[in-house]
């Protein structure tokens, strides 16, 4: 259940990666390739230019992120032996 979702969350982030860069490349190609080879960059700087029209990529982004996180360590605990 919990890597299903952190699965899940994980393809969601990476479309949402796409669209950012998408609009990155179309400002500036130098932009396109830092957000390309650095990820944490094109989420700052979609977040930063959320204002024209990535507010609500951004926000499924973000909220991707936390649902990975918390998918992982639902994944994890359930693999700790019980007694």
């Amino acid at each position: 259940m919990g890597l299903t979702l952190s699965y899940i969350a994980g393809g969601v982030s990476v479309v949402c990666w796409i669209i950012v860069l998408i609009r990155m490349f179309k400002e500036s190609a130098l932009k396109g390739i830092i957000g390309l080879i650095c990820g944490i960059y094109a989420f700052i700087w979609g977040w930063m230019n959320s204002g024209s029209g990535l507010k609500n990529v951004m926000l499924l982004w973000t909220l991707a992120i936390v649902l990975g996180f918390i998918g992982g360590a639902i994944g994890g605990f359930s693999m700790i032996p019980r007694p």
